[in-house]
């Protein structure tokens, strides 16, 4: 089974193994205690709280609805299914993560009740401590136990700007996933849009912006109104996101100066002769553009 480490909100890994099993509709996220610190052995898992809290942050984030919750260690695994589970004192299975305020009171009351279960055990303690923790998401149906876990492990500050156009485009997918699944508050986006030197000059946007304004257009073309062309291989509609002033011209990368065009209306906005007529109307037709200056 692979195992992964998780890393924390700045990027720096922690030393928290854990894997992912998918399931019908959701997946199982196991995970190991600190424990080897007797006996000679060095101490491992030392970041396991810290994981495990940000681990069910991020699920929250994602929607994801807490099913089922085990004791996992090879003692535990001896036992009936119905023996293994165990339940937060306070909290009631299932947990939508969402509506969780305090998530490390909820890493207390598993780390509690985990501990009361192993001194129930016959063969006493364990000092793994594995849990499984059974999650439910739809959107687990679609991704591998690798994409999942590899989710799992990035912190928000893995969606920051970047100039590589793959790298933006699972970012941006990921971003998405997260304003459908909380309906996050329209991002802060980049006042001053840095630049990258690869083959050629590219400016480094920001995907949470992209992501909010596909969102927001749902679909549908935000100069013409027609529904995007065409759908792309992973059944979303094709659009474009434009910047109404241009990144060229100095325009900010924020969601007051950006909009969703089918691919026509993005080239007329770019290269048609009215194009400066399209883009007031545009502006007049959506409340949240603004009119930037050019600045170069």
């Amino acid at each position: 089974m692979q195992m992964y480490n998780s890393y924390d909100e700045k990027g720096d890994e922690l030393d928290a193994k854990y894997s992912v099993e998918s399931l019908r509709g959701g997946f199982d996220l196991i995970i190991e205690s600190r424990g080897g610190s007797t006996g000679g052995r060095p101490p491992r898992n030392t970041d396991y709280a810290r994981a495990l809290v940000l681990h069910l942050r991020r699920m929250a984030e994602f929607g994801m609805v807490l099913d089922d919750l085990q004791v996992a260690s090879s003692d535990a695994m001896r036992l009936p299914e119905k023996k293994r589970k165990i339940q937060p004192k306070g909290y009631t299975l299932p947990l939508e993560l969402s509506t969780v305020s305090d998530f490390d009171e909820l890493r207390l009351a598993i780390g509690r009740v985990t501990g009361e279960h192993e001194t129930k055990s016959k063969k006493g303690g364990n000092r793994t401590k594995r849990l499984r923790l059974r999650m439910r998401w739809t959107d687990a149906s679609s991704m591998s136990a690798d994409s999942i876990a590899t989710m799992l492990a990035q912190s928000d500050s893995s969606e920051e700007p970047t100039g590589d156009p793959k790298e933006l485009s699972e970012r941006v997918e990921r971003a998405r996933n997260r304003i459908r699944s909380k309906k996050a508050a329209p991002p802060k986006g980049q006042e001053k849009v840095p630049r990258t030197t690869a083959a050629s000059d590219r400016y480094i946007r920001d995907p949470k912006v992209i992501a909010w304004v596909l969102e927001e257009a749902a679909g549908n073309c935000e100069n013409c109104g027609s529904p995007a062309p065409f759908k792309r291989i992973d059944g979303e509609g094709f659009l474009e996101v434009h910047h109404v002033r241009p990144l060229g011209e100095g325009g900010p990368d924020i969601i007051e100066n950006a909009a969703a065009c089918c691919p026509n209306c993005h080239r007329r906005l770019h290269h048609d002769s009215a194009k400066n007529r399209i883009r007031r109307k545009l502006i007049a037709s959506i409340n949240r553009l603004k009119d930037f200056p050019v600045k170069i």
